[in-house]
């Protein structure tokens, strides 16, 4: 899946030593996306900052927390690329 925008915010998160940056992403002026970056391509956010423009391919990953049963999904970025510079 790919979803194009520009980026809102950038937070830095760390859970149970789980490192992960998670990015707003507004697509148009209605709707917002927040996709991951996790381990490695952490490393692909340097350079992008808040107001650029860009495109990310992700993956929807499905879960349910073994703790409370809560179901959620989460868009796992595996590219992410500028776009119109």
């Amino acid at each position: 899946m790919t979803i194009k925008g520009t980026i809102e915010h950038i937070e830095y998160r760390t859970t149970a030593g789980y490192e992960k940056k998670v990015v707003t992403i507004m697509p148009d002026h209605r709707q917002r996306a927040f996709v991951e970056f996790r381990g490695r391509k952490m490393d692909d956010l340097h350079g992008y900052k808040e107001n650029d423009e860009i495109q990310v391919n992700v993956l929807l990953e499905g879960k349910t927390s073994k703790n409370s049963g809560i179901q959620y999904n989460n868009l796992v970025v595996t590219e992410v690329m500028a776009v119109g510079q």
